[in-house]
């Protein structure tokens, strides 16, 4: 009995690291091929490409968000595992997951688009590039800016009191991203996700572009479960029932 539930639990656990690592998969190739297939009208695939973005999330949450909550971002990992809804151990195998998704995303973009195609600009290759002008201050801060945006929404939906209000909850998050990348995709590519930024960066052997997003990023989803729960979460206290005949659980009631 004992080694059964040791193997119903690594199944389970490779079951969550195989939905992250296919979400990402999926997300990767989706966002990449949406701005590969409307570089050519630069405003109007700004547009097309933040619909797609927002989809594509809407989209892994519906297959895969039963099954391990379909973070496909480790900055959605991270705040999750702050916030104590996971452990370290599972959010290490979860960012690792997503991660090698990425990687095996990017890499079937580049077998599924012609070469020429991606090669053609760096917005049909995935690569993102800050604004010519913004400092390195600015780039942080507006990419911290929209990850801490993304973070909140993702604490938001992770609250017990949201348990009312999770019917469309798929599609919210969806346009929270399109309207985030809207915003910020012309300024800094508003990925909001380290695995999407590292990946195509690294494959093209320039990450040091990408150093002040990714630091954005990360900020943000350390700072943003802290502010959650020292400002936004509710608390409880310890109340005993009185005149029980024996030890009664503690029962916590709101102050």
């Amino acid at each position: 009995m004992l080694d059964a539930s040791k193997m119903k639990l690594n199944n389970n656990t490779m079951m969550r690291g195989l939905s992250e690592f296919s979400a990402t998969s999926i997300l990767m190739i989706f966002s990449c091929i949406g701005c590969t297939a409307n570089q050519q009208d630069y405003n109007h695939g700004i547009l097309i490409a933040s619909l797609i973005q927002g989809m594509a999330v809407v989209m892994i949450m519906h297959i895969f968000g039963f099954i391990s909550g379909a973070h496909a971002n480790p900055c959605v990992s991270i705040a999750c595992c702050l916030l104590g809804h996971i452990g370290s151990h599972m959010m290490i195998f979860y960012v690792a997951s997503q991660l090698a998704g990425a990687t095996f995303g990017y890499f079937l973009l580049h077998q599924m688009v012609p070469q020429a195609t991606i090669m053609s600009s760096k917005l049909g290759n995935c690569i993102v590039e800050p604004m010519e002008g913004l400092s390195y201050v600015q780039i942080l801060s507006i990419e911290g800016f929209l990850a801490a945006v993304m973070t909140f929404a993702w604490c938001a939906l992770w609250d017990v009191r949201s348990g009312r209000f999770l019917d469309s909850v798929t599609l919210r998050i969806g346009c929270l991203i399109t309207a985030c990348h809207l915003v910020g995709a012309q300024l800094t590519g508003a990925t909001m996700n380290p695995a999407k930024l590292l990946i195509p960066t690294l494959y093209n052997g320039n990450p040091e572009t990408v150093l002040m997003q990714l630091s954005g990023q990360l900020v943000a989803c350390i700072i943003v479960p802290q502010i959650w729960h020292f400002v936004f979460s509710q608390r409880y206290r310890p109340l005993r029932v009185e005149n029980s005949e024996r030890p009664s659980p503690e029962l916590y009631l709101t102050p």
